[in-house]
């Protein structure tokens, strides 16, 4: 009983958007808490209450910061160490990890109109939120050869152990 995943763009987005989720959301939830924590030091080193701060020409802002105040707390010289290496974990996620990982769920979707064709390439750590979005809709049928399998896994060992160790790290955070 199965069924080729008809090619809508919008289901193929809805895969991509759920393993982004997976991978991902874990990892901004805690960048988020991160920043919160620098924040919340921050205003108590400056001796108030602001929910934002200002580190060389851009404003960062808690979870939910409320209403904009002026002026806004510049970072304190004892966190600028602490920001420093917050920016520079979000611009290696940012510029390092994302592209490949990303590069790679586009190269798979763009492979196959199977979502059984999916669970073959995608690692088995990523079977979950796919398989999720199988059971709300009907796309069933796996149509790409062992040998086309293969040479996507082997062409994109990279992203694929990025998958693997940022679910790992999930597990960690």
């Amino acid at each position: 009983m199965t069924e080729e995943l008809v090619y809508d763009p919008k289901s193929k987005q809805l895969i991509k958007d759920a393993i982004y989720g997976h991978l991902y959301m874990p990892v901004k939830r805690n960048f988020q808490k991160r920043l919160d924590t620098l924040i919340q030091k921050n205003s108590e080193l400056h001796r108030n209450k602001q929910r934002r701060l200002m580190y060389k020409t851009e404003i960062y802002e808690m979870d939910e910061a409320g209403p904009f105040n002026r002026p806004i707390n510049q970072v304190h010289a004892d966190l600028k160490p602490l920001m420093q290496e917050y920016i520079e974990d979000l611009q290696k996620l940012n510029n390092q990890e994302l592209p490949y990982v990303l590069g790679f769920i586009n190269q798979v979707l763009n492979s196959s109109n199977s979502i059984q064709d999916y669970f073959k390439v995608f690692p088995e750590s990523l079977h979950g939120p796919i398989q999720k979005l199988i059971d709300q809709c009907g796309c069933r049928t796996a149509h790409l050869q062992p040998e086309t399998v293969e040479r996507l896994q082997n062409r994109n060992k990279i992203p694929i152990d990025l998958m693997k160790q940022r679910m790992v790290m999930n597990l960690l955070l």
